[in-house]
């Protein structure tokens, strides 16, 4: 039995939908990544007042250096654009990115140990972290190799673990003003939410692309 296929103009019709959906997606995600990584600068201006995170200063640093890094600059490795006219930039701008992530991980499983409200928080800002530079290295080693859509696959998934900066600022809140969740209820919960539906959506993403008829042409990774 012959495989499924698309006609020409009903590939081309899927692949304009999927254009338009990346596009309306992608300036959401610039500008809550530079609103994170700008409130992320205070930490650079002001020394916390927070004694706990007074006693990591540096650690924290680090970590928020990293994010704010990443933050930046990953949503420019989705633009289509920007691979096709200025390669060499992209490359630049990828190994920038990969860089930011290294630091922003390795603080930031240094910060998981000292994290408040104890192991749920330490194991749920860990995996994290971990996560967060193993899709990195896994990227990092798949472009080296130049299996290129290997490597988009693990950027997308290490770009999602990246937004948790970001959906943790947006759940913070929610939780404790609009749920009037305590804040010990509201940081362990985030410390998991934050980053587990991200990395569940991301998953999706990579496998449906992966089914996908050859006809089209996958979705762009984060860096090559």
């Amino acid at each position: 039995m012959s495989g499924f296929s698309l006609s020409p103009k009903m590939a081309i019709s899927i692949r304009n939908g999927k254009a338009r959906l990346v596009a309306a997606l992608w300036w959401p995600m610039l500008v809550s990544s530079i609103a994170v990584a700008m409130y992320g600068s205070f930490y650079f201006l002001v020394r916390p007042s927070d004694e706990h995170f007074s006693r990591f200063i540096l650690p924290l640093r680090l970590h928020i250096a990293g994010g704010m890094g990443a933050l930046l600059s990953g949503p420019w490795q989705f633009s289509e654009k920007l691979r096709a006219r200025a390669i060499n930039r992209h490359r630049w701008i990828g190994r920038f990115y990969l860089l930011s992530v290294g630091i922003g991980s390795i603080a930031g499983f240094v910060m998981s140990l000292v994290s408040k409200e104890g192991t749920p928080t330490h194991l749920g800002f860990g995996i994290l972290a971990v996560l967060w530079f193993f899709t990195g290295l896994q990227g990092y080693i798949t472009v080296r190799r130049r299996d290129i859509p290997a490597h988009r696959r693990w950027m997308i998934r290490n770009f999602a673990l990246t937004l948790a900066a970001v959906t943790l600022r947006n759940y913070l809140p929610l939780m404790l003003f609009g749920l009037h969740w305590s804040f010990r209820t509201t940081y362990v919960v985030v410390s998991w939410s934050c980053w587990v539906p991200n990395l569940l959506v991301a998953e999706w993403m990579v496998q449906r692309s992966r089914r996908a008829p050859a006809m089209i042409t996958p979705d762009p990774g984060v860096c090559e």
